[in-house]
């Protein structure tokens, strides 16, 4: 969800932007994984998101990356699960509201144009 946030930050309010996630079923909690990606496709849908998503089935997917349609393929080798553990229920945290105040974890991104 953090990421379409960061898009809709940086996309002008008239443009429409399509997402689509590849990802995996979860093992133990489908049913509320299903359950959230509706409601960000549903929130999505107000702002000019396109978000659509299909789970691999193959067992095969282990490579996280974004593919843009200008030409970049963003190389994640840890995915977007960056972030140190966080108070979530803390209201008067910042890291709680705004990333940059978090903890990350060590991680890499390659940037490649196609």
């Amino acid at each position: 969800m953090e990421f379409l946030e960061t898009v809709v930050k940086n996309k002008a309010e008239e443009d429409e932007v399509t997402v689509h996630l590849i990802t995996t079923e979860d093992d133990f909690k489908s049913d509320q994984q299903l359950e959230y990606l509706e409601k960000m496709q549903e929130s999505c849908l107000a702002i000019g998101i396109h978000f659509t998503w299909k789970f691999d089935s193959t067992g095969t997917i282990h490579a996280r990356h974004i593919i843009t349609d200008q030409g970049w393929k963003i190389l994640l080798d840890r995915g977007l699960d960056i972030f140190q553990n966080y108070e979530m229920n803390e209201a008067f945290t910042f890291s709680n509201r705004l990333q940059k105040f978090r903890a990350c974890k060590a991680f890499e991104v390659t940037y490649l144009k196609s």
